[in-house]
């Protein structure tokens, strides 16, 4: 059995979430403060039995960002169990918890667990069944009110159940259990349908069979192995009855005879006999008792196990490691605790929470492909913002926080995946999934990272497209939060599908040719231009429906349609100029610039192919200025790609550094203008006038592209 879906209600920055898990090792992802530590702090009163939460432990701040008002609110955590066997089942706190058949397919629908037997656990942190019942029976607004403003922290309770069979993150069912609490109703505590939201349990008992082990990131690692109840401890409790009588009695034996070693020492003896000196000396011979010292080590294995610690062979003391090392070893401790446990506890789950704070960036890899193979006796829940980690992270196994504001959102970027790749690509060989773990290692992250995704499929525009951004825009793709791709022969549908409102909401641009023919050029190609076509009726077919999606097409290809934006001939004319000996070839190729577009297009593509595209691309790269054009397919694709990011700063940047290479006084004023500027509207205003006056600058036609995209 293991945990299969945390959701999450009016908890912190959460308004109504769900994280799903799979066996073994699983990975949240998000930027600092999108919630990554609030979501295992949920997960840990709902289940750890070390982190007891309740009522006079609990705040305001607790409640959701999302709330104007928590008086009256539920805070919702719940926890689904799938893979529930047989034996499992045997068991009976186990056995509270698993639902009855008519129940278990709306929750199966819910949480797409297949034909596993599931199981439910929820937490209600509500107000007492009192205050529920004055405010069902308020007479009117007011009075509603006045109840509801005066509710206070200690007038909740935690409510724990089993057997629940509601969505509780559908805000409908939401109000259907609590009220519509703005629209002044408040449902009725005495008529609770308990076969919704569960049947009370006893939290302790179902505690006593799932271990918690919560790992931070900045945790005392060598204090917590000197504890008592330690790792160590822990497991030599489980295995004591396995040591053999034999080596048992020979350890008492041994103790027995260090005792009486220690209790004969001369030194330790004479200790007794002062003290009987003294106490006859105060109370003399007849009241005073006789009294010696003795060594009483117990010979006892589990009292014993207690001084057993762990020594580096090549150190003196446990001290002396490094707080990676540290980290390390204790997940290697809790590893073993687990499987010598397994056959007592149903269910392990280690949270760590960002292994990159103290471990080096290659172990980080190889900690977290070997904590996979764990996952018989153990589930792991590994928070992070690193992308190394994210890089060899399932993607099935991964769990995306996405901020808005005041709330995070949660995006799985596999749900429902491979059956669009089996029912609409008709994907037969891998998965989509096994085909973006597969082709895609190194740039995982970039998919899972960035704030908006530009594809494209060759190295020019890999090379191009983000020299151009920054040499011409002032700003670099990664400040408008835009991760570039190159799939190379993947296939953009095989990686664009994973960009949907059901998996992961961000924008993203696919960028491809059209290869389109000329009339009088002796290199186009027809069979191109047909693929062209095709290309472009697929994409359209499979993602003009998908908001998060779109496409943009260059005319020709990206070499020929930067050359038909005469601005950038100079810059062609430098590449022919470093690359050709022969000055008449230079002078023909140049000529031919200049002519009509089918003698540009065969030059252009003469010299690409004489000089391969991605050098090509990586010597205009290096060579162009802020003056260069860029094409506005590729600037329609940024604008769509970055609409998430782009503001106010942002555009005054690109102003700033567009204007500065104009030699006009008016420029001057502009830019003095631009330091005074106060308040939004006087930005807005600045902005606009930029526009306007210069509406053939490259930042002003990619500003004004943004500005479709604004709310």
């Amino acid at each position: 059995m293991h945990l299969k879906c945390l959701q999450i209600v009016n908890y912190k920055n959460f308004k109504n979430e769900e994280f799903l898990f799979e066996r073994g090792a699983n990975t949240i992802i998000g930027e600092n403060d999108s919630g990554k530590s609030n979501a295992m702090k949920a997960l840990r009163i709902l289940l750890d039995s070390s982190y007891y939460y309740n009522t006079k432990r609990l705040k305001e701040d607790d409640f959701s960002d999302c709330l104007s008002n928590w008086k009256g609110h539920w805070i919702i955590i719940s926890a689904v169990f799938s893979g529930i066997t047989s034996k499992e089942k045997t068991n009976e706190i186990c056995k509270d918890i698993v639902l009855e058949k008519e129940s278990e397919l709306f929750i199966k629908n819910l949480i797409r667990c297949g034909s596993d037997s599931i199981g439910t656990v929820t937490l209600f942190i509500r107000p007492q069944k009192q205050i529920r019942k004055k405010l069902s029976n308020a007479e009117n607004q007011q009075e509603f009110q006045n109840i509801r403003n005066g509710i206070k922290l200690s007038d909740y309770e935690f409510w724990y159940t089993s057997r629940s069979q509601i969505d509780f993150t559908d805000n409908q069912k939401y109000k259907k259990i609590v009220g519509d609490i703005e629209q002044f109703q408040y449902n009725d505590p005495d008529n609770e349908d308990l076969s919704i939201i569960g049947s009370k349990i006893d939290i302790t008992e179902f505690w006593q069979y799932i271990s918690v082990e919560f790992i931070d990131a900045l945790r005392d690692v060598a204090v917590d192995l000197k504890k008592p109840k330690n790792p160590i401890r822990r497991i030599i409790d489980t295995i004591k009855t396995e040591i053999s009588k034999q080596d048992s009695n020979e350890i008492k034996q041994k103790i027995k005879e260090v005792n009486d070693k220690i209790s004969g020492v001369n030194e330790i003896s004479n200790i007794g006999n002062h003290i009987n000196s003294k106490l006859n000396e105060m109370i003399g011979m007849v009241y005073s008792p006789n009294v010696f010292i003795e060594s009483q080590l117990k010979d006892d294995i589990e009292l014993l196990s207690r001084f057993l610690t762990i020594i580096p062979s090549n150190k003196h003391d446990i001290d002396s490691l490094g707080l990676g090392h540290l980290n390390m070893l204790y997940v290697a401790l809790k590893l073993v605790e687990f499987e010598v446990n397994r056959n007592r506890e149903l269910v392990n789950i280690m949270v760590i929470e960002e292994p990159e704070a103290h471990i080096h960036t290659h172990i980080q890899k190889t900690l977290f492909s070997n904590l996979k193979v764990s996952k018989d006796f153990t589930q792991i829940l590994m928070t992070t913002h690193s992308t190394h980690l994210s890089e060899i992270s399932e993607i099935n196994k991964v769990n995306i926080l996405k901020t808005y504001g005041d709330f995070s959102e949660v995006m799985q970027p596999s749900f429902e995946l491979n059956q669009f790749g089996k029912n609409i690509l008709n994907s037969k060989d891998v998965t989509i999934t096994q085909c973006l773990e597969r082709y895609l290692d190194a740039k995982r992250s970039v998919l899972l990272f960035s704030k908006g995704v530009i594809l494209v499929e060759g190295d020019g525009e890999e090379i191009l497209i983000p020299a151009l951004t920054k040499k011409v825009m002032g700003v670099s793709l990664d400040e408008l939060g835009i991760g570039l791709i190159n799939i190379g022969s993947v296939g953009f549908e095989n990686v664009a599908c994973i960009f949907h409102e059901k998996r992961l909401k961000r924008y993203c641009s696919i960028i491809t040719d059209l290869d389109k023919c000329l009339d009088g050029s002796e290199k186009c190609s027809k069979e191109a231009e047909k693929r062209g076509v095709g290309r472009q009726k697929k994409l359209t077919k499979l993602f003009n429906d998908n908001k998060y999606v779109d496409m943009f097409y260059a005319p020709y290809t990206l070499e020929i349609d930067f050359a038909n934006e005469s601005n950038n001939i100079k810059y062609i004319n430098k590449v022919i100029d470093i690359h050709y000996a022969d000055l008449e070839t230079k002078k023909e190729h140049m000529n031919n610039l200049e002519k009509d577009v089918a003698s540009r297009y065969d030059s252009v593509m003469t010299i690409v192919r004489a000089m391969r595209k991605g050098w090509y691309a990586t010597v205009l790269a290096r060579i162009v200025y802020s003056d260069a054009i860029i094409p506005n397919y590729i600037l329609e694709a940024i604008a769509f790609s970055s609409q998430e990011v782009i503001n106010q700063s942002i555009k005054l940047k690109m102003i700033e550094y567009s204007l500065k290479k104009y030699d006009d006084e008016n420029v001057k004023e502009m830019l003095n203008l631009k330091q005074e500027l106060k308040s939004v509207d006087e930005i807005n205003q600045f902005i606009e006038n930029f526009c306007n006056k210069f509406e053939d600058d490259v930042v002003a036609i990619f500003i004004k592209m943004a500005m479709k995209y604004e709310s």
